[in-house]
């Protein structure tokens, strides 16, 4: 299994948060444990974990569930009466699969992982009785390599049509043979404001003479923290060039001496608390922490950022393909669509879906500096995780190995 799955683990289970955005009356939030354990949870109200948030307040309409099979949920005479759904750790409102159950009749079982390896032992053990699976961008192409994914239907996909074409056809399923885009995020820079007088625009706030040393911090994610320095030395993100990592490592090591540690795991909260004032980070997350100072702003540097997507994926051995393809398509609606993007604070792949959106969302997204300009797009790279690519194991181990 490749190295690197930190990010993944952690950036779901920061997703235990609430976010109140009360400057244009706005209130949204979603409260959740992480479960991560692998035991199949109903869809029942008791299986939400407790909360002290507001309670959702968003201006997406409610979906008409007066039928008790809709238009929207394929041929009744195909469909099950349950499916099976691995996701990530809250990384959907359980309300949606509720919604489905209402209006198509279809009984969701949901099952977590906190990482995309065990996303993959779990399907590649065999007869998982999944039938729709959610993963990371690069482990979709891993599971299609090793023959774990069925060939989609498009033609029982209708609402693959609302899809952005720049999140299509991507590096790890060329065609989209086995996949479509769920929602997806960048990896940049987040800061506080008020402690710059000018605001940074390059990775040099961490690798070239840091003014807020001791107050700064970088991902656990040896290909986004090499990435960065590898992008700051003018090299691409996915260079494996050993003259450009020794390059890389000298950055790092430097960089370590001021910043307060590599974490992926408590920065957000350290950020919206002012122990960390600056810090490498997850767009999603840089509006979560927004959420809770003001202060807080997120770029993508000049050298250039990540873009990473999670996909929808059903298994070669899915007991259910035909329902899979039809809940692919509820969550491809434009009012579903709109209620994952404002629970997750991500970027929905789904056009559709931008006019339904609350004020609570927007403000999140402007007020942190979380737009996605073509400019910005021009910045960012996919993250390549492969075999030709060990080099960033051995270039980390030498960070770890230096104390």
């Amino acid at each position: 299994m490749k190295q690197g799955n930190m990010k993944q683990l952690t950036k779901r289970s920061v997703l235990l948060r609430h976010v109140a955005v009360v400057a244009v009356g706005a209130v949204f939030a979603a409260g959740c444990g992480d479960d991560g354990g692998g035991t199949a949870t109903p869809t029942t109200a008791a299986s939400q974990p407790a909360s002290t948030a507001a309670p959702v307040e968003t201006d997406v309409p409610e979906p008409d569930i007066g039928m008790s099979v809709s238009e929207r949920c394929g041929d009744p005479e195909r469909l099950g009466d349950s499916i099976n759904f691995l996701n990530w750790a809250d990384y959907i409102d359980v309300a949606i699969l509720e919604m489905f159950e209402a209006e198509c009749g279809v009984s969701v079982t949901l099952d977590t992982h906190v990482a995309n390896e065990e996303a993959i032992a779990k399907v590649d053990a065999g007869n998982s009785g999944y039938s729709l699976v959610i993963v990371t961008d690069y482990a979709i192409g891993i599971m299609a390599d090793q023959g774990l994914l069925a060939e989609l239907d498009n033609s029982q996909i209708p609402n693959a049509a609302n899809l952005d074409p720049n999140q299509l056809n991507p590096y790890y399923d060329p065609g989209d043979v086995y996949s479509l885009p769920y929602q997806y995020s960048t990896t940049g820079f987040a800061f506080d404001v008020t402690a710059f007088d000018t605001p940074p625009t390059s990775w040099s706030a961490i690798y070239d003479q840091n003014p807020l040393c001791g107050q700064s911090s970088l991902l656990e994610d040896q290909r986004e923290v090499i990435g960065s320095a590898l992008a700051y030395a003018g090299y691409n993100w996915n260079e494996t060039d050993p003259a450009a990592h020794d390059q890389a490592l000298e950055l790092i090591l430097e960089a370590r001496d001021c910043v307060s540690g590599f974490d992926s795991a408590n920065y957000i909260g350290n950020l919206a608390s002012g122990e960390v004032l600056s810090a490498m980070s997850w767009g999603f997350a840089a509006g979560i922490a927004y959420g809770d100072n003001p202060n807080i702003r997120y770029i993508i540097p000049e050298e250039g950022g990540i873009i990473w997507q999670d996909g929808m994926v059903i298994p070669a051995d899915a007991p259910d393909p035909y329902t899979a393809h039809v809940f692919i398509n509820y969550l491809l609606e434009p009012d579903i669509g709109a209620l994952i993007t404002e629970f997750t604070i991500g970027y929905t792949p789904n056009l559709t879906v931008s006019p339904l959106l609350s004020d609570g969302y927007h403000e999140v997204i402007d007020g942190a500096g979380l737009g996605l300009t073509d400019e910005i797009r021009d910045r960012l790279t996919w993250q390549v995780r492969d075999d030709s690519h060990a080099i960033f194991a051995e270039t980390w181990s030498e960070v770890l190995s230096a104390g």
